[in-house]
């Protein structure tokens, strides 16, 4: 279980990181602003820079939800986990069973 935790954590880790290179490369290509026509070709290769990350950007996300989807499909990919809320409300569960089951047998005496 400890290690379905980690693995979970560093996808979500790393499916933060590439959303947040996504967002930075889509500003620097919405903050383009055209200059004068010396700048140009620099402004140019900017772009196609900018616009080659972006690419690399969404190829790595989607490599991501591949590899997050053949996680699930094989059982690798533990998302419905155990936690101390769930740990507590079967605890709380079987407590209200043996209450339940102490009133039943005293109403039958």
């Amino acid at each position: 279980m400890e290690s379905n935790q980690r693995t979970s954590g560093a996808l979500l880790e790393r499916a933060n990181a590439d959303i947040g290179v996504l967002i930075r490369r889509f500003e620097n290509i919405i903050e383009y602003k055209p200059g004068d026509r010396n700048a140009a070709a620099v402004d140019a290769y900017k772009m196609e820079v900018e616009t080659a990350a972006l690419i690399r950007a969404a190829e790595d996300i989607l490599s991501l939800t591949r590899t997050m989807k053949e996680m699930w499909l094989f059982g690798k990919l533990d998302t419905l986990g155990t936690d101390e809320a769930d740990e507590r409300a079967d605890e709380s569960a079987r407590g209200v069973e043996e209450g339940w089951r102490k009133l039943m047998g005293a109403e039958r005496k």
